[in-house]
């Protein structure tokens, strides 16, 4: 690993929710081109040390030591799905009903479930909340989720191929 890659990684590391590129160039020194800070982290994708979330102007990179991709991905699907609860109060019935599925289908999460349960009779602002939120709660409590079938197809494939570890 170069001393460039080590600083880059040293600033991931520090950047819970991930940073932009030209973030990047910004706090990185001695500065570096624009082309060598691509490079560099192509290298550390390569190795799987970087995680991409996003394209174009909205990538943001993450360090892998400190995400996990599976549950970006959930986070975002979640976060895909608070906005559609936004717009359409019935999904709140639609999830309880599905809960109550997966109460039967997997009677060993009814921890999560309760709480989903207590979050879909409450206030739809800490539904959100949770649903979106970046903890280790939240991404606990998303592995048991009723909206995971909310999410669309298309959607969904666009979330996976915006999140990429290599």
């Amino acid at each position: 690993m170069t001393a460039l890659e080590g600083k880059i990684l040293d600033l991931l590391i520090t950047q819970e929710e991930g940073i932009k590129a030209s973030e990047m160039l910004r706090a990185l020194r001695p500065r570096v081109s624009q082309p060598t800070l691509w490079r560099a982290l192509n290298t550390l994708r390569a190795q799987g040390a970087v995680v991409v979330d996003g394209r174009a102007r909205a990538t943001r990179y993450n360090a892998r030591a400190r995400t996990n991709v599976a549950a970006l991905r959930s986070r975002r699907m979640h976060e895909s799905v608070a906005k559609l609860l936004v717009r359409d109060f019935s999904l709140r019935a639609r999830a309880l009903e599905r809960l109550a599925k997966l109460r039967e289908a997997n009677p060993h999460g009814r921890r999560y479930q309760d709480r989903w349960h207590e979050l879909l009779q409450g206030p739809l602002v800490e539904l959100l909340r949770v649903m979106t939120e970046h903890s280790e709660m939240a991404d606990a409590l998303r592995k048991e989720s009723p909206f995971g079938a909310f999410v669309a197809p298309s959607e969904r494939k666009r979330i996976f191929e915006s999140i990429s570890a290599t």
